[in-house]
């Protein structure tokens, strides 16, 4: 396909221009550019370029278009390198978001749970998926990885050993803090009373793996706990400083 050129540029010129525009999530100028190239070369014409960035660059113009159908049809049938199937996912679950509101009466944003419940329906293709299992934002990989780090190295990882989490396991530094700042993760309670430490095996983690909105939410409210703090701290001293 690099025999393809548009307006004089040729099509390592192209890529360059799609790549730079999907990354600054320009969808407008994508879909006039595409919509200008198939005009000159036909309909179907981007589906059989060879470049891929161009390819995710497009699919990024389908769903900013609404033409979901197209859009779905594409990331179905076509092999994609691993290496895009994170922007390629995301494309896919905000195409299903946004269809989903605008067949609502009343174009409401879908809530948190409301997303939850759609991704759960809605399995990826496996052309950009690697068939690995995620819940609440957590692969089976990163599940098993972080459970043999707490039972066989330290269930309280400092500042430099949650970076390497986030960095092997591929989550985000706050919920691998919300991981390990659980007390669920911790200590759990036995049917007796009596506590377990986690090098147990028998210990449950199903409920430590927060999604990204409770651990934003428990951080949040973490926040709020240190500013009033504060402030009781701050009324204290005031107070003293005007009856001296």
């Amino acid at each position: 396909m690099s025999s393809y050129s548009f307006g004089g540029y040729d099509m390592n010129q192209m890529e360059v221009i799609c790549t730079s525009l999907f990354q600054a999530r320009d969808g407008e100028r994508l879909v006039r550019f595409f919509d200008q190239v198939e005009a000159v070369y036909g309909v179907n014409t981007l589906e059989r370029f060879g470049s891929e960035p161009m390819v995710v660059a497009y699919a990024y113009a389908l769903y900013h278009s609404n033409n979901f159908s197209k859009l779905y049809h594409l990331l179905s049938t076509r092999n994609f390198d691993k290496k895009y199937f994170d922007d390629l996912a995301k494309i896919w679950y905000e195409a299903k978001y946004k269809e989903a509101q605008l067949n609502r009466k009343s174009g409401e944003e879908l809530t948190a749970v409301e997303r939850h419940r759609l991704r759960k329906r809605t399995e990826l293709p496996s052309t950009i998926w690697d068939g690995e299992r995620t819940v609440y934002s957590f692969k089976d990989s990163s599940r098993r990885y972080l459970k043999k780090f707490f039972k066989e190295m330290t269930r309280k990882p400092n500042q430099v050993q949650r970076k390497e989490l986030s960095r092997v396991t591929g989550l985000k530094p706050i919920q691998v803090f919300s991981v390990d700042s659980s007390p669920k993760c911790h200590v759990s309670r036995s049917r007796t009373g009596s506590k377990t430490d986690v090098n147990d095996t028998n210990v449950t983690y199903r409920n430590i793996f927060l999604h990204p909105v409770q651990a934003a939410i428990r951080v949040h409210n973490i926040q709020i706990l240190f500013m009033s703090r504060s402030i009781k701290i701050y009324d204290v001293a005031f107070h003293s400083t005007v009856h001296k």
